[in-house]
C-alpha cells in the first residue's frame, strides 16, 4: 500500500529526527558541564578521565586537556554505538523492528533521567554509557526503512533517513543552547539533586518521550522472517559473512567516518583560533553545513534514487568531498572555508545514504537488521577514533596537517571503492 508505505517512512524520519535531536542536546553544555565538575572536586572517575586527557594532551595547555576530555567522553559514546548497533539490528531481525525501537527508545528515556539527577560525575558517565548503548537503534530504523523500500527507492529512503539524522543534530545543539537559559529547574540543582543546565536534560526527557509515542502509536511492525543459525554478535561472526562486498563496505563506512568526522572535529577550533569566530558563529556555521546536508539528502538524492547506482553517487560525492580538503588545504581567507564546506556538505550528502543502500542492497531478505547495524558500526568505530586522534595532531601538528591526513584517507576510501564490484542481480526487498 502507498500510503501506508509513505507514511511509515515519515514515521521513521520523524524518529531518528528526534532521537538525534535528543542526543545531541548536550553538545554546547559539554565545556561548561566539564568545567563544573572539575570546579566541584568530583570523584575517582573523573579523576580517572582527567589523567587520561593529561596524558594525550601531554600534560600541555588545559583549554586542550578539556577538549580531550570531551573527545574522551564523545568516544566511549560511539564506541558503545559500535559494540551494540549490530546486536540491536540482529535481534530486530528477529523479533519485529518496531519491538527494539520501543526497547531502546524506552532505555533512552531512562539514560536522560539519570542525567537529570547526575549531581555527580559517575551518574552522568552512567547516563551517557545507557543513551550509547541504546544509541545503536539507528541500525534498526535503517534496516525498518529497508522494509519499506525497494531497489530503486533504498537510497531516496536512506536519503530520507540521513536528512531526518541531519536536521536533528543542527536542532538538536540549537534547543540544547536555548533550553541551557530556562531557569524553572535551577532551585534543583542548587540544592544538589540535579545536574547543570537541568532544563536541557529534561527537555531531552520530554524528547524522548515523543519519540516512544511515534513508535507506540504510528509505527507499523516491519518484522522479517530469520531463519539462520544460533544467535551470536555479528562483529564475532564476521568471518561467516558470505557477501565479501558487505565487509568491504564496512570498511569502507569507515574510512569515510574517520576522514569527514576528523575534519567535523577539528573545523570548530580552525575557525575560532584562524578566525576569531565565537561559539555563537561557530554553531551558525554548522547550520550552514546542516542545511546544505538536509537539503542534499531529503531533494537531489530522492531524484538520483534509481536513476544512478549507489556506486556512482558515492564516487560523485567523494569527488565533491575532495574537492573541499584540497580548498580548505590551500585556502587563506574565510571566504574560501565557507567555499570548502558547501563541496564537503554537498558530497558527505551523497556518500552516506549511497553507501547506506549499497549495503542494504548487499544483504539477504532476512539479515537487514545485522547487515545495517555492522555497517554502522564500523562508522561508530571511527567516531570513537577520530576524537581523540584528530585532536591530539591538531595541537602537535597544526590544522592543514589533520586536513591532509582526512584527504589522505579519502584517497584511500575511492581506492577501495573503485575495487569494489556491486551484485548482479539483487534481490528487491518487498513492502
Amino acid at each position: 500500500m502507498p500510503n501506508q508505505t509513505s507514511r511509515s517512512k515519515l514515521i521513521l524520519f520523524l524518529i531518528v529526527f528526534t532521537d538525534m535531536m535528543g542526543f545531541s542536546l548536550l553538545f554546547p553544555l559539554y565545556p561548561k558541564t566539564i568545567t563544573h565538575f572539575l570546579e566541584k572536586g568530583s570523584d575517582s572517575i573523573f579523576t580517572l578521565f582527567y589523567t587520561w586527557s593529561l596524558w594525550l594532551g601531554e600534560g600541555g595547555d588545559p583549554k586542550y586537556t578539556l577538549v580531550l576530555f570531551g573527545g574522551i567522553l564523545g568516544s566511549i559514546y560511539s564506541f558503545l554505538q559500535f559494540l551494540s548497533a549490530p546486536f540491536w539490528g540482529k535481534l530486530s531481525d528477529r523479533v519485529g523492528r518496531r519491538s527494539i525501537l520501543l526497547f531502546t527508545t524506552f532505555g533512552s528515556v531512562f539514560g536522560y533521567v539519570l542525567w537529570l539527577f547526575s549531581s555527580n560525575f559517575w551518574m552522568f558517565v552512567l547516563s551517557r554509557v545507557i543513551t550509547g548503548s541504546m544509541g545503536g537503534n539507528l541500525s534498526v530504523a535503517s534496516a525498518a526503512m529497508a522494509d519499506h523500500t525497494d531497489e530503486k527507492t533504498r537510497a531516496g529512503g536512506m536519503g530520507m533517513l540521513g536528512a531526518g539524522i541531519g536536521l536533528g543534530f543542527v536542532m538538536g545543539p540549537l534547543f540544547g543552547g536555548i533550553s541551557s537559559t530556562w531557569t524553572f529547574l535551577d532551585s534543583f540543582y542548587e540544592t544538589g539533586l540535579f545536574v547543570i543546565f537541568p532544563a536541557t536534560a529534561f527537555f531531552a526527557i520530554i524528547v524522548a518521550l515523543l519519540n516512544l509515542v511515534l513508535i507506540q502509536f504510528f509505527l507499523p511492525e516491519s518484522k522479517v522472517s530469520n531463519t539462520h543459525s544460533k544467535m551470536i554478535h555479528p562483529i564475532l561472526n564476521v568471518k561467516n559473512i558470505k557477501s565479501k562486498t558487505l565487509i568491504r563496505l564496512c570498511v569502507l563506512n569507515l574510512m569515510f567516518v574517520l576522514s569527514f568526522s576528523g575534519f567535523e572535529f577539528v573545523i570548530n577550533f580552525y575557525l575560532s583560533e584562524g578566525f576569531q569566530f565565537l561559539p555563537k558563529s561557530i554553531g551558525l556555521t554548522f547550520l550552514y553545513i546542516g542545511i546544505i546536508i538536509i537539503l542534499v539528502q531529503g531533494g537531489v538524492v530522492r531524484r538520483l534514487s534509481g536513476k544512478i547506482s549507489e556506486k556512482l553517487m558515492v564516487q560523485i560525492g567523494s569527488l565533491l568531498v575532495g574537492i573541499g580538503f584540497l580548498i580548505l588545504i590551500f585556502g587563506k581567507d574565510i571566504y574560501t572555508v565557507f567555499g570548502a564546506l558547501f563541496f564537503l556538505a554537498f558530497g558527505s550528502a551523497l556518500v552516506n545514504p549511497g553507501l547506506s543502500s549499497f549495503a542494504s542492497l548487499e544483504s539477504e531478505l532476512g539479515d537487514q537488521g545485522m547487515t545495517l547495524g555492522l555497517f554502522r558500526s564500523f562508522g561508530s568505530l571511527a567516531r570513537a577514533i577520530s576524537p581523540i586522534v584528530f585532536a591530539v595532531l591538531y595541537f602537535q601538528k597544526g590544522p592543514v596537517f589533520t586536513f591532509i591526513l582526512s584527504l589522505l584517507i579519502l584517497v584511500a576510501f575511492v581506492t577501495l571503492l573503485f575495487q569494489t564490484k556491486e551484485r548482479q542481480n539483487r534481490k528487491t526487498i518487498v513492502n
